[in-house]
């Protein structure tokens, strides 16, 4: 072997550990182009000068993440949303009094700038924005009406004004943000709503829109954490939607002084696992893929010290990786406004890149490849996945420990020879908000090298021949 990744110079407290990298026992799947996404909440569009062609910055954190990704919006206020246009208000007692009453944290979530967002609405002027945003981005959007709240001729016009402006920019519609957390809500449905009533209600709308809209597309249910609601309607929606959706969240709620770093990055989460199993059957007996459509890494509204520090970098590519490998069609974190675990937040001066951000943008080089899982032999806090394409093969080892790894890899692998580059996404503790980095790495010697405490070292091999 000749060359070797450099990694900067470092003094650990605790000793080296190595652990070993076997080979992959599934064949992998196809990770989408789009599979990287942002999730917002609905009434961020009151603003269109946000979602614009003109807001450059924003342009610009977005394509580091991705040249194509999927912008969802929905989340809780998409329930408490108006819509409005020129000779038409398409407001009623219900939504009214639901938008009046509601006492929902997320407004948060949205930019300073909307300082009345109860007085708001979305506009056509808005969706000519947004769709000259998606343009400069290259992403798509998935579009969550008022199901809530709304009622039907409000989501089939304002369905088919979406539908008209965003074109091709337009990947699906849903109905109903978390619409298996509703019975009981007095502002929403009665004790007994349940995922019959839902579909019943869905096929309605469905069908209203599509009357006017011919092949809308729709995707659903959006569940948060009611997997039997998602088996039943990828039964019963295959063939029609075009993806069953939920939504996950690492741990919470961030008022539980248990919440941090290491129960963040600890690898056996159990909801995870559960998810996962789920999607997997679902995909097996219906053929109807799978979308995290909102989630982050601690629910009612993140923890501070975490969400907002390098912790959060760490856990959303191991996410990314460990969701993409399992089949997932793609992952929306969400975020907003001035929101502990944004992604991208919103500055004085323009946008926030959040360590999340960095973390987003790791995966990136390996939107369209093969990906796979590779065990890992050692009881460490680690993960290691491997890809490829073309001539490029692709081995992320990400480290949630506080010990400096060594690694060895499997003959199995099938890579005898060093790397070409490398990646590292580091900083110096795990609560840090300010130095989050990714660093190229650059061959030097004759060894793989040590992967520092709570890091991510990404290795790629490009074959000549």
């Amino acid at each position: 072997m000749t060359g070797m990744l450099a990694l900067p110079a470092r003094a650990w407290a605790e000793p080296e550990s190595t652990i070993t990298i076997g080979a992959p026992g599934t064949e992998g799947v196809t990770v989408p182009e789009d599979f990287l996404g942002l999730s917002y909440e609905t009434p961020q569009l009151y603003n269109p000068a946000f979602f614009s062609p003109r807001n450059q910055a924003l342009i610009a954190a977005f394509r580091e993440i991705a040249p194509h990704g999927v912008l969802r919006f929905g989340g809780s206020l998409s329930a408490y949303s108006r819509w409005r246009r020129p000779g038409a208000d398409f407001g009623s007692v219900k939504e009214e009094s639901a938008i009046a009453t509601q006492r929902n944290w997320e407004w948060k979530l949205l930019d300073p700038p909307l300082t009345h967002p109860i007085a708001g609405a979305i506009t056509p002027e808005a969706l000519r924005s947004l769709r000259g945003f998606l343009d400069a981005t290259g992403w798509r959007c998935i579009y969550g009406l008022n199901f809530g709240s709304g009622t039907v001729a409000r989501a089939i016009d304002e369905a088919d004004y979406v539908h008209r402006i965003l074109g091709p920019r337009l990947l699906c519609f849903q109905l109903g943000n978390e619409a298996d957390f509703w019975a009981g809500n007095p502002l929403l449905r009665g004790k007994d709503y349940s995922f019959d009533l839902y579909w019943d209600e869905y096929r309605s709308f469905v069908s209203a829109i599509r009357a006017r809209v011919p092949n809308a597309p729709f995707a659903g249910p959006d569940v948060a954490i009611n997997l039997d609601w998602l088996a039943r309607f990828a039964e019963r929606a295959r063939g029609d939607a075009l993806f069953c959706s939920g939504h996950y969240y690492g741990m919470g709620p961030a008022s539980d002084p248990r919440m941090d770093a290491r129960r963040l990055l600890a690898n056996g989460n159990e909801k995870l696992i559960q998810e996962m199993a789920a999607v997997e059957q679902i995909t097996t007996r219906t053929g109807m893929r799978f979308r995290m459509t909102e989630g982050n890494s601690c629910f009612g509204g993140g923890k501070a010290g975490v969400s907002d520090a390098f912790a959060s970098a760490l856990w959303g590519y191991d996410y990314a990786l460990r969701t993409a490998s399992a089949g997932y069609l793609g992952i929306n974190l969400h975020g907003g406004g001035e929101g502990l675990y944004t992604p991208i937040a919103s500055g004085p001066s323009g946008p926030v890149l959040r360590p999340l951000h960095y973390g987003m943008a790791s995966f990136a080089p390996f939107l369209g490849t093969r990906l796979q899982a590779c065990p890992i032999a050692e009881a460490l806090n680690a993960t290691a996945y491997l890809a490829e394409s073309g001539r490029t093969r692709l081995l992320a080892i990400v480290n949630k420990s506080g010990t400096p790894v060594s690694i060895r890899l499997a003959d199995m692998l099938g890579l005898s020879t060093m790397p070409s580059s490398g990646r590292l996404l580091s900083a110096p503790t795990l609560d840090d908000k300010a130095h989050t980095r990714i660093e190229p790495i650059t061959p030097s010697s004759a060894s793989l090298p040590t992967i520092p405490p709570y890091s991510a070292l990404t290795l790629r091999w490009d074959r000549t021949a």
